[in-house]
Formats: structure tokens, sequence, C-alpha cells
């Protein structure tokens, strides 16, 4: 049966990744304070655009103890709302929810004036609503549902690779490796990886096989509509992804590691009423 505990140790699971996420942006000068930002992008987003009316960009680019004071606080409340669902402050519902709306301020003008995309940053936008919830069935049905987002989400990335036809292109994934080494392709010709990148790109169905892999593990989560019964399977599969998806693209995606309690937790039962 779920109950208090498991919620907990979810939160402290949460505040792992966000920590090890927070240490390699700072290790890498991928904070505001850091980056030193001089321009920003802009896009047909809503979201994006309405934020951007309050003209926040600007007060970012020019003046550092704005920027300093965002880092400071994306990295703080994570901590704050943990400590809050551990110790159960009765402040925990709205500390939860300005994490997350705070974390999409940041992740929306971060991804905006650096290569960082906000895609990056949805787990850490979504995760703190299981902890807004005040009754272990509220967060069980909170944890459930933002399982449900994911599965939906990364799902999705298979089904566009059908409807686009990528799928059934022997030749899509050695297109994709040389667009996305380009640089390092050039920059780096007697490298192991260039050769290892070029090996691929020789060998086609080598690569087409890392792909197809990558999309059936994507399309596997759909399995997770219907039943938890796999769930710690998929967690295999999508920690598997990651590791292929880092190593062959470069794509750092460990920031949706955390998603996985959420499978790792759903098999729980909800206590039923007698």
């Amino acid at each position: 049966m779920i109950n208090e505990k498991h919620t907990k140790q979810f939160a402290s699971f949460y505040l792992l990744c966000f920590l090890i996420h927070f240490s390699w942006l700072w290790f890498n000068n991928l904070l505001f304070s850091l980056a030193n930002p001089v321009f920003f992008l802009n896009k047909l987003d809503f979201t994006r655009n309405l934020l951007m009316l309050a003209n926040m960009q600007h007060y970012l680019l020019n003046n550092n103890w704005v920027r300093l004071c965002f880092d400071i606080l994306y990295g703080t409340l994570p901590v704050l709302l943990t400590i809050a669902t551990i110790r159960n402050w009765q402040g925990k519902p709205v500390m939860a929810i300005c994490t997350a709306v705070f974390t999409l301020i940041y992740g929306i003008f971060f991804s905006s004036v650096t290569y960082i995309s906000i895609e990056g940053y949805i787990s850490w936008i979504l995760v703190p609503l299981i902890f807004s919830a005040t009754t272990v069935k509220g967060s069980y049905h909170y944890l459930h549902a933002i399982r449900i987002i994911f599965i939906l989400i990364f799902v999705s990335a298979g089904i566009a690779k059908i409807s686009t036809l990528a799928v059934f292109n022997s030749e899509q994934m050695a297109g994709i490796l040389l667009s996305q080494h380009k640089v390092y392709l050039v920059s780096n010709e007697n490298d192991w990886f260039t050769k290892f990148i070029y090996f691929l790109v020789r060998h086609k169905e080598v690569a087409y096989f890392f792909f197809i892999l990558g999309t059936l593990a994507e399309l596997s989560f759909a399995v997770g509509v219907f039943t938890r019964r796999f769930d710690k399977l998929l967690i295999l599969v999508f920690c598997l992804f990651l590791m292929f998806d880092f190593f062959l693209m470069r794509i750092n995606y460990f920031t949706w590691m955390v998603f996985m309690g959420c499978f790792y937790f759903s098999t729980l039962p909800l206590k039923s009423r007698k």
C-alpha cells in the first residue's frame, strides 16, 4: 500500500536527481550568473511571449544580481520543497506550486539565451506538482497523472518517426549523426569518437539498427497506458535509452530520469476504503 513514507522517498529521489542536474549546470557554466548572456531569442510560444511582456529578459541581460537571484531561487526551491515534504510543513502545497511555476519561468528565459532547450526542464516543472497534494490519495493520483503525461510525451516521439516515415528510411540515422556532430567531426578529425561516427555512417545498416531500437524503446512505453505490470522493466528500457542517446547523440536527457520515480512507485496500490 502506498503511504506517506513513499511520498517522502520520492521527494528524496527528486532532490538527488535535481542536485546532480544543478551540479552539472554549475560545472559547465550553464547557470544565468555563469553564462553571462548578451542576447535572447524569441519563438512562437504564447507563454514565452507573455512572460517577455514584463521585460524580464532585459533585466536578466543587464543585471548580474538578477541572474544570481534567479540561480539561487532555482537551486533553493527544490531543496525547500523536499524538506517541506519530509517534515510535512503546512505550506507545502504553495511551495510545490511556486517551485513548478518558477522553474517554468527560469527554463523559458534560460532556453532563450542559451542552446539548452526548454524540454530539459519539463521534469522539474511537472514532478513538484506531485508534492502539492495534501493527502496520500492526492499524491497517488498526481503521481499517476504525471506518469501518463510522460508516457504520452515519450511515445509521441516514436509515433512522429512513423508518421514522418523516418523509421522506414535506412539512411535516416546516418544523416542524423552527421548533422548532430558536424562541428565535432570537423574539429576532431583523429578522435576515436569521430572515427566511430564515420564507421556508423559508412555502415548505415548498423546506424539504422540503433535508430530502430530507439524507436521501439519509445513506443514500448505505450504499454504503460494499459497496465502498470511492466513499469519496472520500462525503467530499465528508459535507462538504456538515456545511455545510448547520450553516447551516440551527445544529448543529455538525464533530467527526465526523475520521472522514473513515478514508474517505481506506480505499482503500489492505494489503500481501499472498507
